[in-house]
């Protein structure tokens, strides 16, 4: 693969671990409910993770490893969790810092999650139909959340590929994670979706 397409591929994965923001009203009803609401998921998830990143540009391509990362997690007062990811210390990569809230609204009882990333900064989000919970065999017990359709400057060889999305967060086992991006290409007919990035996240503290 090519250096710049494998740069446009990097900051399209950057822009997907984003979700649903909360309307004000819906806002006031969470803090509201105070921690006593707050998922046992977003628990196990609280505290320092190193990360490890890989891609796949096709259904049929071999994995790219990206550049490793740190995600600092914390609960915050009003029952959400917020997450900051950077480059480990002394690592010569490009700096970066991305920034993601996961939430589960009360209100209409859907998990939502929203990034901002300083390499691509734009803003993306997606939502689970209900409360998420699905099992298949490769994500049992995930939380599964679905985005709409993105355009991708740059994908492999195609320009401007359209693509359908969804993000599943894994379960916290044994002090690890997995978090998995899943693209469906819209410009092939019956094109089948393929498993696009994975993030596996594991606790440092």
């Amino acid at each position: 693969m090519k250096p710049a397409n494998l740069h446009a591929l990097l900051l399209t994965a950057i822009c997907f671990t984003a979700l649903t923001p909360v309307a004000v009203s819906q806002t006031a009803s969470l803090n509201a409910a105070g921690s006593k609401s707050i998922p046992a998921r977003f628990q196990e998830m609280n505290g320092t993770w190193n990360v490890e990143q890989r891609m796949w540009p096709s259904s049929e391509a071999t994995p790219i490893d990206l550049p490793s990362a740190v995600a600092h997690r914390r609960l915050m007062s009003g029952g959400f969790l917020e997450e900051a990811m950077e480059l480990p210390s002394g690592s010569k990569q490009e700096p970066f810092t991305r920034v993601a809230y996961f939430n589960y609204n009360s209100v209409n009882q859907q998990y939502e999650y929203f990034s901002l990333d300083s390499r691509a900064p734009q803003m993306m989000n997606e939502k689970s139909y209900g409360d998420g919970i699905e099992g298949d065999v490769e994500n049992k017990g995930a939380v599964i959340l679905y985005g709409g359709v993105f355009v991708a400057p740059t994908w492999g060889n195609a320009k401007d590929a359209a693509f359908r999305y969804r993000l599943t967060i894994g379960e916290v086992k044994k002090e690890r994670e997995v978090i998995r991006l899943y693209l469906t290409p819209l410009s092939a007919e019956n094109a089948k979706e393929f498993l696009a990035f994975e993030y596996v996240y594991t606790r440092r503290n």
